[in-house]
């Protein structure tokens, strides 16, 4: 994922926290799948304690944070599972004293309309969530139709760079 690449290659992170979305949900189970690929691919170690659950929410991910540093968990960013966690992020983190991004670099993804409205705005990845909807929508028309439907149609996304990485 160009995401959680630009943050190690570009800033030299290498202890990046991955907020899951909830339990089972195919989107986060795909973003931690490409996670662990960067990781791998940049020789840096998964680690377990990096991990945690952001629930798509915003109070999920101050929760979140806020469990990671109470066990003195050290880290250098968040790639929050969506936008909404990322807002919680920045409020944990701030109320911990730390910096977005000097201390921590946070990055998001969907690129929600208020992403770009966060101080610093916030890196994420552009999802085409309303051409998703559509495709959905098409497929459950075939399916109801015919009774068959495209397997797997994947969609593509966008690294919009942004101030929450380091970038100026």
């Amino acid at each position: 994922m160009r995401l959680i690449e630009h943050l190690v290659v570009a800033h030299g992170r290498q202890r990046i926290v991955f907020l899951h979305g909830p339990e089972g949900n195919e989107d986060s189970l795909d973003r931690e799948l490409a996670y662990r690929a960067v990781l791998a691919g940049h020789g840096i170690p998964f680690d377990a304690a990096l991990v945690a659950r952001g629930n798509f929410s915003e109070p999920g991910g101050r929760t979140a944070i806020e469990h990671l540093l109470r066990r003195g968990v050290d880290f250098d960013a968040v790639f929050a599972g969506d936008d909404e966690v990322a807002v919680g992020v920045y409020s944990a983190l701030r109320d911990a004293g730390f910096r977005v991004p000097e201390d921590v670099a946070v990055v998001g993804f969907d690129d929600i309309q208020f992403a770009r409205h966060l101080n610093p705005p916030l890196t994420t990845m552009r999802a085409p969530i309303e051409q998703a909807g559509y495709l959905a929508a098409q497929q459950l028309f075939r399916l109801l139709q015919t009774g068959e439907s495209d397997p797997g149609v994947t969609l593509p996304v966008e690294l919009v760079i942004r101030q929450s990485c380091g970038c100026p």
